[in-house]
């Protein structure tokens, strides 16, 4: 799923402006009462986090995301009229009934952000009858998960990105999931992978990587895993949506900043330059 890495440097408004309403919801729920675990997050049981309350509230935040129209200073592109989806699978471990997120890592045999960690998801064809049939065919084609081993909680709002094609994010459940039962269609996908969702709210695990643009998205890194860019960010607002407020970690509550772009001094000429035009070098 290349389109969600394509955006990255060309949308760092969007990324401040979605932080901003994700925060503003947070802090206008959340409840002042100190996490029981002393590390700064609470540890959420599996049967809460893929709950009946679970959904109602992580899909009525989803699909309350703003839009945001592409600036008027950007010039338009063609990809801005495709659409893509995506499939945010929280997975029940076999055996632990841990819940963690799946991804992807993209195959090296493509052109284009070869290696890097997305979703399962492509772009919306006419045989797709929704969103949702999108992101499951998707995911059918990419790691050979059946749509039938998926329980589909909806799909969210339809984020707009500046010259790239639009991405709509499907939520939904996969019970009794292993990583071996996937058969990976190789020309398109290195490496299917579940990352704990307990190890992705934990201090060690949220970085930043900072844009020359002068903004700054939210990183994860677990073991050698490394989820950034448009990925790293929709990770970063599934879970303020699937977290009660009152259980985000302090991790998860950084706001994305605005850093004034670093401007290198002037280059000074070569040594061999110098020496060229000045007579006092000359022999």
């Amino acid at each position: 799923m290349s389109m969600i890495n394509q955006a990255t440097r060309t949308a760092p408004q969007l990324l401040l402006q979605l932080n901003r309403h994700l925060s503003s919801s947070s802090s206008n729920a959340a409840t002042s009462s100190e996490p029981p675990d002393g590390h700064g997050h609470q540890l959420i049981t599996p049967a809460e986090l893929i709950g009946a309350e679970s959904q109602r509230r992580c899909m009525e935040k989803m699909r309350s995301l703003p839009s945001f129209p592409r600036p008027k200073a950007l010039t338009p592109s063609r990809r801005e009229k495709q659409t893509s989806a995506v499939l945010i699978a929280l997975c029940q471990e076999r055996g632990t009934n841990e819940i963690s997120l799946l991804y992807t890592r993209r195959s090296r045999h493509l052109r284009s952000h070869s290696f890097q960690i997305s979703f399962p998801g492509g772009r919306l064809d006419d045989q797709d009858t929704s969103y949702v049939d999108c992101a499951l065919r998707e995911t059918e084609e990419e790691i050979g998960l059946p749509r039938h081993r998926i329980q589909v909680w909806g799909e969210a709002n339809q984020l707009i990105l500046p010259r790239t094609s639009s991405i709509v994010p499907v939520v939904g459940v996969v019970p009794d999931f292993c990583v071996s039962e996937l058969r990976l269609n190789w020309a398109e996908v290195e490496e299917a992978f579940s990352v704990p969702l307990n190890d992705l709210i934990v201090p060690k695990a949220t970085k930043h990587t900072q844009f020359r643009s002068g903004y700054s998205g939210p990183v994860f890194v677990v073991d050698r895993h490394r989820i950034w860019g448009i990925t790293g960010y929709l990770t970063h607002l599934f879970l303020h949506c699937l977290l009660p407020p009152s259980q985000l970690p302090d991790c998860l509550r950084t706001n994305i900043k605005f850093i004034r772009p670093f401007k290198l001094p002037p280059k000074l000429p070569h040594h061999r330059e110098h020496a060229a035009t000045d007579p006092s070098m000359r022999t």
